[in-house]
C-alpha cells in the first residue's frame, strides 16, 4: 500500500493523488487524460460496484468492465491502489439491514470479494456502505437505523474477510453535516468499531445548503465548523487512531438549495492545505458530472487545481 509523502505542499507532505472519472473502463481512460492533464500519475483508481440489483455483483460482468481495465491500469503504476464503493444493500431492499445480518446477501458479498481477489485486487481499499449519514444516498442509509447499519457493516467485513487470498483495508466515508428529524446525531452513532474500520473518510464539496451569497471565507469556516463538519471529523479519526482520507472532494455549481460555490480557487488551496494538516492519506477529486459539475466547467478553480497538485 502506497504511504502519504510523495507531494510536498509549502514543506508539507500532503495525500496521494485520486481522481473519479465515471465507471469503469469509461473511467480508467478519463483517469489516463487526467493524468495527462496534470503531467504527474494519479496514484488512487476508484470506481463503485452499482447497486441497481443483486445481478450486479456478478464476477464476470465485474472484471470485465471494471476490475481488469483497473488492474491494467495500476500494473502500469507500481505502488498505486484501488478504492472500491460497495453497496452493502441495492434497491428494493432499503433499510433491510436485520435480513442482511441473517446472511440472506452473503452469496452476493462473496461474490464481490472474490472477483476482487481474483482480478488482482485483494487489496483493495473498500470504501463499504458511503456517506451513511446522508439519507439520500442508497438503501444503505443510516440515518433511520444507524445500529442497523453498523451491525451490517461488520457483517459485510466478516464476509470480505473470510476470502481466501484478500487483504482488504475497509474505510468509512461519511458526508459533511447531521441531516435534521433523523435518528443519527453523531459519528458514534454509526461506527461500527475499531475492529471493522481501517480508514475514516470525508466527501466535502465546496457547498453550503440553503445560502447561496455566502463568501468563499464563511462558507469554508462553514464545511468546518458545522456539526460534524471537517473538524469534528479530523477529531474523530485522531480519537480513534485511524488513518484519515478524503474519499471524495470538488467545485459545485451555484443553485438555491445546494448553493455552491462556483469557480472557486479559494476552495481549492483550502481543501489542498487540509490534506497536510489533517494528515490525509489519499484525496480524490470527484470529476464526475452527478449535478455539482465538471472541473472543466470551473476555469480559475482548476488553474488552482493544476498549480497545487500538478
Amino acid at each position: 500500500m502506497p504511504r502519504p509523502g510523495r507531494c510536498v505542499v509549502d514543506g508539507s507532505a500532503c495525500a496521494l493523488l485520486g481522481v473519479y472519472k465515471g465507471f469503469g473502463a469509461g473511467a480508467v481512460a478519463a483517469t489516463v487524460r487526467h493524468e495527462e492533464l496534470l503531467g504527474r500519475p494519479v496514484e488512487i483508481g476508484n470506481d463503485y460496484l452499482p447497486h441497481k440489483s443483486w445481478a450486479e455483483f456478478d464476477p464476470a460482468a465485474m472484471c470485465r468492465y471494471q476490475l481488469d481495465p483497473w488492474r491494467t491500469w495500476r500494473d502500469g503504476r507500481p505502488g498505486s491502489a484501488f478504492v472500491y464503493g460497495v453497496p452493502p444493500l441495492v434497491e428494493g431492499c432499503e433499510g433491510a439491514f436485520a435480513r442482511g445480518v441473517a446472511g440472506e446477501f452473503d452469496a452476493a458479498y462473496g461474490r464481490a470479494a472474490r472477483a476482487l481477489v481474483e482480478s488482482g485486487h485483494g487489496d483493495a481499499i473498500v470504501r463499504l456502505g458511503w456517506e451513511p449519514n446522508n439519507r439520500a444516498i442508497g438503501p444503505w442509509q443510516a440515518t433511520d437505523d444507524p445500529a442497523g447499519y453498523t451491525a451490517l457493516f461488520r457483517h459485510v467485513v466478516g464476509v470480505f474477510r473470510a476470502t481466501p487470498g484478500s487483504c482488504f483495508t475497509f474505510e468509512l466515508s461519511s458526508s459533511l453535516g447531521v441531516q435534521p428529524g433523523r435518528r443519527l446525531r453523531t459519528f458514534t452513532d454509526y461506527y461500527p468499531g475499531d475492529a471493522y474500520v481501517d480508514w475514516l473518510g470525508m466527501n466535502v464539496y465546496d457547498l453550503k445548503w440553503g445560502d447561496p451569497t455566502v463568501s468563499p471565507d464563511d462558507r469554508w469556516s462553514w464545511i468546518r465548523s458545522q456539526a460534524s463538519g471537517l473538524d469534528a471529523h479530523v477529531a474523530f479519526v485522531r480519537a480513534r487512531g485511524k488513518r484519515n482520507v478524503c474519499s471524495e472532494w470538488g467545485l459545485y455549481r451555484r443553485g438555491d438549495a445546494f448553493a455552491g460555490g462556483g469557480d472557486d480557487p479559494y476552495y481549492v488551496d483550502r481543501m489542498v492545505e487540509y490534506f497536510s494538516w489533517g494528515e490525509v492519506a489519499y484525496q480524490s477529486y470527484f470529476d464526475h458530472d452527478w449535478g455539482g459539475g465538471t472541473l472543466a466547467e470551473f476555469p480559475a478553480g482548476r488553474a488552482a487545481y493544476l498549480g497545487r497538485l500538478g
